[in-house]
């Protein structure tokens, strides 16, 4: 997953189910399930799951319970 107005600069690569925060620029490959935030990107932490991109919650929870998709 690559957060809105990420750069990635290069020939680099990003690996499967990793993340890139929003805002970084990426210049050397992200391992899979990694991770990787600020500029230049750097890799803060890995997930134990397959695939943690494809499984989150991507709604929008508002105050108050409400939920817009």
């Amino acid at each position: 997953m690559i957060g809105a107005h990420a750069v990635i600069l290069g020939n680099v690569s990003v690996g499967d189910g990793a993340k890139v925060g929003a805002g970084s620029v990426v210049l050397k490959s992200i391992p899979p399930a990694a991770t990787a935030v600020g500029v230049p990107a750097r890799v803060v932490g890995r997930t134990q799951e397959a695939s943690a991109g494809k499984t989150m919650d991507h709604a929008l929870h508002m105050a108050g319970g409400r939920e817009w998709l």
